[in-house]
């Protein structure tokens, strides 16, 4: 199977992080940035790395975009800059474009001219970190959407000792759990069957709807 190639289009802090994840995995990354030395920087990272204007139709064409999977914009800081960028996206084919914002109204506009998605980094951290603040009992929470969210927990005492089975906890209180690791550090391990007998030290980690994880110590108060 041939690899995949992911765009990336402007490289501050989002852009960066971005990249220095994709290298890890076999896909070739394309990236195009107005300062040169950041190219530089990231070159041995790069299938290819171009230095230009995002909203330059023919740069981006001649950089490769039109060959990409996918395509983030990751620049948030111009509207117009973030517009032109994911409109040429779509003319030149990229089946799939993901662009950050920064406000709901820019939100709207990139999502009517294409964007397939739009994402909040510092938005949907803060709601993360709001809500493992407010939830002593989590270890950690990613928001997925405004209604699903993954947590990491350690198993209520009255817990211990049963099976996943006994609780039933998809049935009664909508708690998926996907997996379970031994010890903090330990690697996430998803062969979980309703045979499993929860132990105090290991670390739990679920997908539920948001509604229950807001009500989540009330929950697992009755377990």
């Amino acid at each position: 199977m041939a690899n995949r190639t992911i765009g990336v289009l402007g490289l501050g802090v989002f852009g960066r992080s971005i990249i220095n994840t994709l290298s890890k995995y076999d896909c070739d990354i394309i990236a195009v940035d107005d300062h040169e030395e950041v190219i530089n920087h990231f070159e041995p990272l790069l299938a290819r790395g171009v230095v230009g204007d995002i909203t330059d139709h023919d740069l981006l064409q001649a950089a490769g975009i039109d060959t990409c999977d996918t395509v983030v914009v990751a620049t948030g800081e111009n509207l117009e800059s973030s517009v032109l960028a994911v409109m040429h996206c779509k003319s030149l084919g990229v089946e799939k474009v993901i662009a950050k914002v920064k406000s709901k109204m820019t939100r709207e506009v990139l999502t009517k001219i294409g964007a397939d998605r739009v994402i909040s980094p510092e938005r949907e951290t803060g709601i993360s970190l709001a809500k493992h603040i407010l939830h002593r009992d989590t270890t950690d929470v990613i928001q997925l959407d405004k209604n699903v969210s993954i947590i990491e927990f350690y198993p209520p005492r009255r817990w211990v000792g049963q099976s996943l089975g006994q609780l039933q906890l998809r049935q009664q209180y909508k708690l998926n759990i996907i997996g379970f690791r031994s010890h903090k550090d330990g690697v996430l391990d998803i062969q979980l069957s309703p045979d499993h007998v929860f132990r105090e030290d290991e670390l739990l980690v679920a997908v539920t709807d948001s509604k229950t994880f807001d009500h989540f110590e009330d929950v697992t108060k009755h377990l």
